[in-house]
């Protein structure tokens, strides 16, 4: 099952409740000890690619699906933003967003949060195959996966695109609630197993900014 928020119940923690930037990571010193790797389906290959004066992280899924994540002690969510900046060669070919045997993505990054009984609940930031910019979607298993759109199809793909999210007003959009729980982790994945296909996904400045 290709629930990101699994990737939480296996990774190390980083840092504490305390800092206001909880977490920043710009790859210019390759892949940090703090990301752990979780394999589903293959082994999605991340490496650190150069480009211009800048290292970035290089995700290339070919029949696979891989993540990478980091957990937390538990940040306060309040005030929390995120931002990062992502591109992909391309959607997986035949890549949906409904239908678990073919729910691929060349770009998915998530956040979670702590919940009392099974896995974490996550809000997934994704490009999307088809479903439209600014839509929101569910986990085809599970609705404690809840999605974000933010590029869709293959317009843009080649570019840059840099992103920040209020990560209180999304957990309201997404789940309904006046405030969210405590963050525990974050992560990435670019995955193509259900489809088959390769596919690559660029991955760099992520940083989290929480309430002390």
């Amino acid at each position: 099952m290709k629930w990101m928020g699994i990737l939480l119940l296996s990774v190390g923690t980083v840092f504490g409740a305390d800092a206001r930037v909880a977490f920043r990571e710009d790859f210019e010193n390759g892949v940090r000890p703090h990301w752990k790797k979780v394999e589903f389906e293959g082994e999605t290959q991340y490496k650190i690619e150069k480009q211009g004066t800048n290292f970035v992280l290089r995700g290339t899924a070919e029949d696979a699906a891989t993540g990478l994540a980091a957990k937390f002690d538990g940040l306060n969510p309040k005030g929390a933003t995120l931002s990062w900046r992502w591109k992909i060669d391309k959607i997986p070919p035949g890549g949906s967003d409904d239908k678990k045997a073919t729910f691929d993505h060349t770009a998915r990054l998530f956040v979670a949060f702590k919940t009392r009984i099974g896995p974490p609940r996550t809000i997934n930031y994704v490009w999307a195959n088809t479903v439209p910019v600014g839509k929101t979607f569910n986990h085809p298993s599970s609705g404690r996966g809840r999605f974000i759109v933010l590029n869709s199809g293959n317009g843009g793909a080649g570019e840059w695109h840099t992103f920040k999210r209020n990560l209180s007003e999304d957990w309201k959009l997404l789940f309904g609630d006046d405030d969210p729980p405590e963050i525990v982790g974050l992560g990435f994945m670019t995955d193509s197993d259900g489809t088959k296909s390769t596919v690559t996904g660029w991955y760099d400045d992520i940083q989290l900014i929480t309430g002390k």
